[in-house]
């Protein structure tokens, strides 16, 4: 094996130009593979620790068991719940504070006149909730509203639409709604969820605008008790819930905003950057092939020496292979390193685009590294397996095939 691994490296240095090809396409279809994964796994950490810090404060949310679904989504709209059963739980024991949670949908209109958000990311509406524990918005700049068309804003929101505190706007609900905006927020330590936009009115206006009737809200947020934890809170009030209504906990709950707001996205961006990978792979398979199908009709002749001085089958197939393996090995390991270059690339590219990527390192990961090397690796040695056997089957007498006729002193018939 010594001598096929001696034979396979002398055979690289000299066909380093056409192996440059197959390396290249390894490399590539590795890189987007490994950045793929790398960001998927850091946007899937960074946004579970933004709703984890958002939602810090609420140990439990108190919903109904019914979602009404309708034709194209793929999220269920849960019922609406009463808005006094935040009362009735701030009594029980083991609650600290409770407060109602309206939602609904409610698009800001920038300076410029156009929508904030288009059709695209969520632009959500709802009641500013008082109790800044149980509030997953931040107050960062201004005041919270008191009266009557007073809006809190998240920053993002603001930033994209030209708005700033003291400006007046519409928000659509879908009815245009005039608003003045008294104060900017933060969800998570960011400036929003993603590009979803919020706005927070008093709780009057929520119920006039956003519910089909008053006195509803989406959920009810509960926060615990000292020395109550988030399982035992739920236990406890679900011995006080009306029938339909459930209790999850804040955890629960912040896991399942996570999967909605960002599983889309997620799915999307790596689906993208897969087609990528896959189309550089397809490349590589074929480039492989045909570098070593290529190779081995042009070693012919030495393959044939080789058999004739004694080499078997598996030892001629066998120097093929390792040279395959070279290159994959490479090419692969490099191609891990551009694939986390992609990915730190995409972390500082995504803000300057005015997408609010979540702060925090790449999340490297053992499956992100390993996938991707053995990946790199099969599709080499798989493509070059069969010019291996081909160069196995190489017969000794083919050294003397090609070999040039002596005619001197044949005649001219």
């Amino acid at each position: 094996m010594n001598a096929s691994v001696r034979l396979s490296l002398t055979s690289l240095r000299a066909h380093k130009r056409r192996f440059a090809g197959t390396f290249t396409a390894v490399l590539l279809g590795v890189a987007f593979l490994t950045g793929t994964l790398v960001m998927g796994d850091t946007l899937r950490a960074s946004f579970d620790s933004m709703f984890a810090g958002a939602s810090s404060g609420t140990d439990a949310v108190v919903r109904s068991r019914d979602v009404i679904t309708t034709p194209g989504e793929s999220q269920g709209t849960r019922s609406p719940v009463p808005a006094k059963l935040a009362d009735d739980l701030a009594k029980v024991p083991g609650v600290a504070a409770a407060a109602p949670n309206i939602q609904g949908a409610g698009q800001l209109v920038g300076a410029d006149g156009k929508p904030i958000g288009g059709q695209g990311p969520p632009t959500l509406a709802g009641n500013w909730i008082d109790d800044p524990e149980l509030n997953a918005y931040q107050l960062a700049e201004g005041r919270t509203p008191a009266k009557s068309g007073e809006v809190v804003v998240n920053r993002g929101a603001a930033k994209t639409g030209d708005l700033k505190v003291g400006d007046t706007t519409t928000l659509r609900t879908p009815d245009p709604v005039k608003v003045t905006i008294v104060g900017l927020a933060t969800f998570g330590g960011e400036d929003g969820m993603a590009q979803t936009t919020f706005t927070g009115m008093i709780r009057a206006d929520a119920e006039k605008y956003l519910t089909p009737k008053p006195g509803e809200a989406s959920t009810i947020q509960v926060r615990a008790g000292p020395g109550v934890d988030q399982r035992e809170l739920v236990d406890t009030l679900s011995g006080h819930l009306p029938k339909g209504v459930e209790a999850i906990t804040g955890e629960a709950s912040a896991q399942e905003n996570t999967d909605m707001i960002s599983g889309q996205f997620l799915s999307l961006f790596t689906t993208f950057l897969l087609v990528f990978s896959g189309v550089a792979l397809l490349v590589a398979t074929f480039s492989i092939h045909n570098t070593f199908a290529i190779v081995v009709a042009q070693r012919t002749r030495e393959n044939a020496l080789l058999r004739a001085l004694g080499a078997d089958r598996r030892q001629v197939t066998a120097a093929t292979l390792v040279e395959a393996a070279a290159v994959a090995v490479a090419a692969s390991v490099a191609g891990l390193a551009g694939g986390i270059g992609i990915a730190a690339g995409l972390q500082a590219l995504f803000p300057a685009i005015g997408f609010p990527f979540p702060e925090g390192d790449l999340v490297i990961g053992p499956l992100s590294m390993l996938l991707p090397l053995a990946v790199g690796i099969v599709v080499c040695l798989g493509s070059a397996l069969l010019p291996a056997l081909r160069a196995g089957r190489t017969a000794p007498l083919a050294a003397l095939r090609e070999s040039a006729v002596d005619d001197s002193g044949a005649s001219r018939r």
